[in-house]
């Protein structure tokens, strides 16, 4: 009987140290895969070329968003699809060029957009663009949509900014269709 109680507890050790090592793994290529993003984006301004973080990507890095307040520093990819936005936020493919016309940025709600929880009306974000220039944006408006009721509802055809992500924030809510929208305009 005690040698079956000590196998359980070998197991059930066995079983922690796997579970650990795993979600250890995925932690290191999370931030293995920011730096090489971040090398991208250097390459990027240098070149002013789309450079892949790693010879297999499907995305690439467009812009770089800089929130102070928050203490908030990332770089955008360009595509809003789930294994873009496991890496940073992503530029939806059908809006317009970041920094010259009306551009939307989709990101989750709990990593890379958690710190729109806590934006607020007049804040002053950055956001570089490919050839190296900074355009100043003030959030102007906060507004939760439901997306099976109405669209987003963005203004077209002005030099806005749209930061998109699910909403409520600290929930783990599978089947969600509440949209936190900020709007920022240039400042």
């Amino acid at each position: 009987m005690i040698k079956m109680k000590t196998l359980a507890g070998l197991l059930l050790v066995m079983g922690a140290i796997v579970s650990f090592g795993r979600a250890g793994w995925i932690a290191v290529k999370a931030e293995l895969a920011q730096i090489l993003i971040k090398q991208a984006w250097a390459e990027t301004l240098e070149s002013g070329k789309n450079v892949k973080p790693w010879q297999w990507a499907d995305t690439w890095p467009v812009g770089r968003l800089v929130h102070p307040n928050s203490n908030t520093d990332l770089y955008v990819l360009e595509g809003a699809q789930g294994n873009s936005l496991a890496f940073g936020p992503g530029r939806h493919a059908n809006s317009g060029e970041l920094g010259s016309a009306t551009s939307v940025i989709g990101g989750h709600k709990d990593t890379h957009f958690a710190f729109l929880a806590d934006v607020n009306i007049d804040d002053a974000l950055q956001l570089q663009t490919r050839n190296g220039l900074w355009h100043p944006y003030k959030v102007a408006a906060k507004r939760i949509v439901d997306i099976e009721e109405s669209a987003l509802q963005l203004t077209l055809n002005e030099q806005k900014l749209y930061l998109v992500t699910c909403y409520p924030f600290h929930t783990i809510a599978q089947e969600n269709s509440l949209r936190l929208v900020v709007e920022l305009k240039p400042s």
